[in-house]
C-alpha cells in the first residue's frame, strides 16, 4: 500500500458524498474570459461533470502561462474570495528548508539535535529533518488532542510554545519506523527556522514565498485573527463547519490567500524563481511509496497509459474547506480544487480515480 494511500486511508476514511444535501445549495459558476474561451471542451466538460455531482467550491485549470478554466461553483462565491490554505503550508514550509540546506545551514539528514541541541524531549533529538519532513518522525501526534485547534481553547499562535511543549511529549514511534502524518513535525521544522534565521515563521513566509510569487493577497493567520469572517467558509457532516483557530496550526497550515495566489505559487515552484533545478529535485524525488519532501509525488496514468505524466501533489484539509493542489513540473499544468464541503474525498487521483481524476486527464491531454 502507498504511503499516499494509507493518508487517505486514515484521515479521510470513507467519506460518503450526500448529492441531495449539496444540490440544496444550488450552483453558480464565474468563468475567466467571459465563457472560459481558452478551456478545451474536455476540461470544460470535466469540470461540467464534476459540477453535476453536486461539488461546490472553486476550480482552475492552467498550463504555462494560460489559463484554460476558472470557476467558482455554488457557495464558493465570487471566484477572487480569500481561503485557507492549510497544509498547502507545509509545501511552503519544506521549500523554505530547502533553501536552508541550499545555503549549507541545513542538512537532510543531520538530526534535530545538531540544530537544537536543548530541545525538551532528548528522544526528539535523535529525528532526522528528513523524518520530520516525511512524517516519518515518530513525534507525538495533535490529533490526540481534538480540542487542541478549537477557537475556544484559546492557543494563540505561539509556534515556539507548540514546538516545545505539545509536540516534545512522548513518541509514538522509533524514528524512521513508521509514516504518521503529523501536523507536529512541521511545527516543530518552523520553530526551527524561526532559531536558524532569528526571523519570525511569518516574515519568512512573506519574504520567500509571497513576494517572489507576487502573491499579494496572502498571509498568516495569527492570535489577533484566528479567523476572518469574510473567507471563505464550508461545511462539515452535513453542517456548517466548526470554529477553528486557524493561527494555531503554523507552520503545518496557518496561510491563506486566493486562487490567483495558490496558481502563482504553483508557478514559482515550476519556473524556479524558489529553488535551483537542484534542490527542487531533491524536494520531489519521491521514495518508495510517493512521499516526497512536504509533497506526494506519483505517475498519473489516466492520460496516457504507456507515457505516465510524474504529478506534484500537495493536500490541505482543515474543517470545511478542502483543497487539492497538483503540478506537472516538467509541462507546467497545474489542476487546483478547493471544495466547500469538508467531506468530500479529494483522494486517489493517484489511482486515476476520485474527483479530480477526469479534469487531470482532460488538462494533460488539452491542445
Amino acid at each position: 500500500m502507498s504511503q499516499l494511500h494509507q493518508f487517505c486511508r486514515r484521515y479521510v476514511g470513507t467519506a460518503t458524498l450526500v448529492l441531495s444535501s449539496l444540490f440544496a445549495f444550488g450552483n453558480t459558476a464565474f468563468a475567466v474570459d467571459g465563457k472560459n474561451k481558452n478551456a478545451s471542451n474536455d476540461v470544460e466538460a470535466a469540470a461540467t461533470a464534476l459540477q453535476q455531482t453536486g461539488f461546490q467550491g472553486a476550480i482552475l485549470a492552467a498550463r504555462g502561462d494560460k489559463i484554460l478554466y476558472k470557476a467558482s461553483i455554488g457557495n464558493f462565491g465570487d471566484i477572487s474570495r480569500t481561503f485557507r490554505f492549510a497544509s498547502i503550508t507545509k509545501e511552503m514550509t519544506a521549500i523554505m528548508l530547502m533553501q536552508e540546506v541550499e545555503a549549507g545551514h541545513l542538512q537532510l539528514d543531520a538530526t534535530l539535535g545538531t540544530y537544537w541541541p536543548d530541545y525538551p524531549n532528548p528522544a526528539v533529538r535523535a529525528v532526522t529533518i528528513r523524518q520530520l519532513m516525511t512524517h516519518y518522525s515518530g513525534l507525538f501526534n495533535d490529533n490526540a488532542v481534538p480540542t487542541f485547534h478549537m477557537l475556544n481553547a484559546n492557543n494563540g499562535d505561539n509556534m515556539q510554545k507548540f514546538a516545545t511543549g505539545m509536540c516534545a511529549g512522548q513518541m509514538n514511534s522509533q524514528p524512521g519506523t513508521t509514516f504518521d502524518y503529523n501536523n507536529c513535525d512541521y511545527m516543530v521544522l518552523g520553530a526551527l527556522l524561526e532559531k536558524i534565521t532569528q526571523q519570525p515563521y511569518a516574515q519568512l513566509l512573506q519574504q520567500r514565498i509571497f513576494a517572489p510569487a507576487s502573491m499579494n493577497n496572502s498571509g498568516f493567520y495569527t492570535a489577533s485573527m484566528p479567523d476572518n469572517p469574510e473567507h471563505v467558509h464550508g461545511s462539515l457532516g452535513g453542517q456548517a463547519e466548526p470554529e477553528v483557530n486557524f493561527a494555531s496550526y503554523g507552520a503545518a497550515g496557518s496561510s491563506f490567500g486566493t486562487l490567483k495566489d495558490l496558481l502563482a505559487f504553483d508557478r514559482a515552484f515550476i519556473k524556479g524563481k524558489y529553488l535551483s533545478t537542484k534542490s527542487r529535485a531533491e524536494m520531489i524525488k519521491p521514495n518508495a511509496v510517493g512521499g516526497a519532501l512536504g509533497v506526494w509525488v506519483y505517475p498519473f496514468h489516466g492520460a496516457d497509459e504507456k507515457n505516465p505524466t510524474v504529478i506534484v501533489e500537495r493536500q490541505g484539509w482543515i474543517a470545511g474547506i478542502r483543497i487539492l493542489n497538483l503540478v506537472d513540473v516538467q509541462s507546467g499544468h497545474i489542476l487546483i480544487i478547493v471544495s466547500t464541503n469538508g467531506d468530500l474525498d479529494l483522494t486517489q487521483t493517484w489511482a486515476n480515480k476520485g474527483p479530480a481524476a477526469g479534469l487531470l486527464k482532460a488538462l494533460l491531454q488539452s491542445k
